[in-house]
């Protein structure tokens, strides 16, 4: 696989490899995922029908509810939460699950932000690499 390097901000760290699921729609938890199964069942988003248990859950913007944070935690229970979380702007709707998870549970759900220009770079990725240490993603293609 071909590996490329991209710089990132960081919102919460975390150590994991996983495969990426990516698209360029916003996204909103609440309605949108089912927290126990991590089934994505909102018939008009691109992740209709696609799981995201143990995946990178790559989507430019959070939307919607305050409740999305607790779907997470749902998901963290239920074990099908996803492994990680790209954005090109995150907000505190979308942090709450995965600070809450890290700090209380021990589950570590990275979190990281990119640029417009490298999170474009993903398409057509295979997996993503986070790193505890460190302002940079791993990208497999």
């Amino acid at each position: 696989m071909e590996k490329v390097t991209l710089k990132c901000k960081v919102a919460v760290s975390g150590n994991v490899r996983a495969e990426l699921m990516w698209c360029n729609e916003p996204m909103s938890f609440w309605g949108t995922v089912d927290p126990q199964s991590g089934d994505i069942r909102d018939n008009r988003h691109p992740f209709y029908q696609q799981n995201m248990k143990g995946k990178v859950l790559a989507f430019p913007t959070p939307k919607g509810s305050s409740g999305t944070g607790l779907i997470i935690l749902e998901q963290v229970r239920t074990d099908c939460a996803p492994a990680a979380i790209i954005n090109v702007r995150s907000d505190p709707v979308v942090l709450t699950g995965p600070l809450i998870a890290k700090r209380f549970y021990g589950v570590s759900i990275p979190v990281v932000n990119l640029s417009e220009e490298d999170y474009a770079k993903l398409e057509g990725a295979k997996e993503v690499e986070f790193f505890e240490e460190g302002d940079e993603i791993a990208v497999y293609y």
